[in-house]
C-alpha cells in the first residue's frame, strides 16, 4: 500500500504509520475528567463496642454528597477499614480527592494520628502506609466537611482508609462522602494537555514517567544526551539511534507530540509495519527547532482507515487518510543526525486550539512559526515525484528540480547507507542485492538541495 504524505511537499514529508487507538472521547485542553470510586469493601478488626459501617455503598459514583458513616465510638485495639476500588489502574501524576466530614465537630478538630491510607494495585501493597495529618485535610477551620488530598508516587487501583479507635466522641461519626482522582501536570516544561497516555521527557534515560513504557535502545546501540534543546537533555544521534516502546498502544485514536532538531531526517513508525510510517525532513533549513504533532483518528463511520494530521510549530502542515490499516505493533523511532525531546503520547484527539497552545506554552520563539502554509506554497515549484511507488525495482524521478548531476542514496528503516551513486539518468534501478522492503531515498540536487521520499520496494 503506498502512503505518500505530503508528497510535494520538500520541507517535510510523512507518511503516517497505523496506530490503533481504543475509542475515546475528546476532551478540551482545560477540561479535567475525574475519575470515581467503583465498588467497595469494609471490615472492622479487634475488640469494638458499637462499631459500625453504615451505608458503606454511597462512596461509590460521583454523588458527592451521600455518605458512608464510619461509627468507632468505643474501642479496644479496634479499626475500621474501608477499600475504595477504581474502575482502572491509575497512572503516575493523578491526585487523589477524598470528601470527608462529621456530624458534630469541625474536620479541622479531628483527632491527630488516628486515621491512615495506603495505595495499592490489586491486593499488594504500594508501600506508601501514611498518618493523614492536618497538612492532608483541607477545610474551613469551623467546617464539618473538608477534603483529603494526596499525590501517589505509583500506579494505583484503590485506596485503604484505616479509622483508629478513639477518633470520635461518643455518638458522632466519621463520613466519607466520595473519592476520586484526576491529573496533575507531568512536566515543568511547557503546559501540554494533561493525562497523557505516555511521557518521555528523555533526560538522561528513555523512561516513560506515566506507564513505565520505557523506550528500548537496539542492542548495540546507546543514547547519547545533550542540552539546551527544548527542556533540558534531550535525545541526540550524530549517527543513527532506533527506539520503541515496550508494549503496543492498540487504540484508535492517537496524538504525538515532540520537539526536535535535524540534520538529516527523523523516522517514526510501528514494527512489522514499516510500509506506514512518519519521515520529517529538514530540507529548509537544516538543524532549525520545531515542535512536532502527528495525530491519527479512526475514520466515522469506523472502519480500517485512518485520518492523519501533522501539525508543525502549532499549525496544520497536511493531512491524509490511511487505508486498510491493521493492528498495532510497538513504536519504532529512527534518529539521524538530530535531537528529539519531550515526546508525549495522548490516547485520545487534540483540537487545533489545544495544539496551538501546546506549541506556544513552551515559550520558544520559532523562526518559522505559522510560516509553514506560506513555505509550502513558495515552495511548490521544486518537487520530486517517484514512480511507481511501491515498486519490483525500476524507478522513474520527476519534478521541477535539477536532477542532472545529482547524487542519489538509499538508506534502510535501521539509517544504514546501503547505496549511493551519480544519478546519470531520470530512471533509476534498485540494486539487485537489496531484499525487498522499506527504503528512504535522498536525492542531493548539484545546488545542495537534498530531497527525500520513502520507497516500498517488492520483489
Amino acid at each position: 500500500m503506498k502512503i505518500n504524505l505530503l508528497a510535494e511537499h520538500c520541507l517535510i514529508k510523512a507518511m503516517l504509520l497505523p496506530l490503533m487507538l481504543f475509542f475515546m472521547n475528546s476532551y478540551a485542553f482545560a477540561q479535567i475528567n475525574k475519575t470515581y470510586v467503583s465498588s467497595q469493601s469494609h471490615q472492622i478488626q479487634g475488640l469494638c463496642l458499637l462499631c459500625s459501617v453504615q451505608n458503606p455503598q454511597n462512596v461509590i459514583g460521583d454523588n458527592e454528597n451521600n455518605y458512608t458513616a464510619m461509627m468507632v465510638p468505643i474501642g479496644l485495639l479496634a479499626n475500621i477499614e474501608q477499600t475504595l476500588v477504581f474502575p482502572e489502574t491509575a497512572s503516575h501524576f493523578r491526585k487523589i480527592t477524598i470528601g470527608i466530614g462529621t456530624a458534630n465537630i469541625p474536620v479541622k478538630q479531628l483527632p491527630s494520628g488516628k486515621i491512615f491510607i495506603e495505595t495499592f494495585i490489586g491486593n499488594t501493597p504500594n508501600g506508601d502506609y501514611k498518618l493523614v495529618d492536618n497538612s492532608m485535610i483541607i477545610a474551613e477551620p469551623t467546617s464539618k466537611r473538608g477534603v483529603i488530598e494526596f499525590l501517589p508516587t505509583k500506579s494505583f487501583d484503590r485506596i485503604k482508609i484505616s479509622f483508629h479507635s478513639g477518633l470520635l466522641n461518643l455518638g458522632d461519626e466519621f463520613r466519607i462522602y466520595y473519592a476520586h482522582h484526576l491529573p496533575i501536570p507531568f512536566t515543568t516544561c511547557g503546559n501540554p494537555p494533561l493525562d497523557p497516555f505516555a511521557y518521555y521527557p528523555l533526560d538522561n534515560d528513555l523512561k516513560d514517567k506515566i506507564r513505565e513504557l520505557d523506550l528500548i535502545p537496539e542492542e548495540q546501540d546507546s543514547a547519547v544526551y545533550t542540552s539546551g534543546l527544548a527542556c533540558a537533555e534531550a535525545l541526540t544521534s550524530s549517527e543513527i539511534s532506533k527506539f520503541y516502546t515496550v508494549k503496543p498502544i492498540i487504540n484508535k485514536e492517537l496524538t504525538m507530540s515532540f520537539w526536535a532538531r535535524m540534520e538529516a531526517y527523523l523516522y517514526i513508525s510501528s514494527l512489522n509495519a514499516a510500509n506506514l510510517g512518519v519521515i520529517l525532513d529538514p530540507n529548509s533549513p537544516p538543524n532549525q527547532l520545531n515542535h512536532y504533532v502527528i495525530q491519527y483518528r479512526q475514520t466515522n463511520p469506523p472502519s480500517n482507515n485512518l485520518n492523519a494530521c501533522l501539525y508543525v510549530n502549532g499549525e496544520k502542515d497536511n493531512c491524509q487518510m490511511l487505508t486498510n490499516t491493521q493492528s498495532i505493533n510497538p513504536l519504532l523511532i529512527t534518529l539521524s543526525k538530530g535531537s528529539i525531546d519531550e515526546l508525549i503520547l495522548y490516547d485520545r484527539y487534540l483540537n487545533e486550539e489545544e495544539i496551538k497552545d501546546l506549541a506556544l506554552s513552551y515559550n520558544i520563539a520559532f523562526p518559522t512559526l505559522y510560516t509553514n502554509v506560506q513555505q509550502k506554497n513558495n515552495m511548490e515549484s521544486n518537487k520530486l515525484t517517484i514512480s511507481p511507488n511501491p515498486t519490483s525495482g525500476k524507478i522513474t524521478l520527476d519534478g521541477n528540480i535539477l536532477l542532472l548531476n545529482s547524487k542519489i542514496s538509499i538508506r534502510n528503516t535501521s539509517g544504514t547507507e546501503v547505496y549511493r551513486s551519480k544519478l546519470s539518468s531520470e530512471t533509476f534501478d534498485f540494486p539487485s542485492n537489496l531484499p525487498e522492503g522499506i527504503y528512504i531515498l535522498s536525492v542531493e540536487t548539484k545546488d545542495k538541495k537534498v530531497y527525500t521520499r520513502k520507497i516500498i520496494l517488492t520483489r
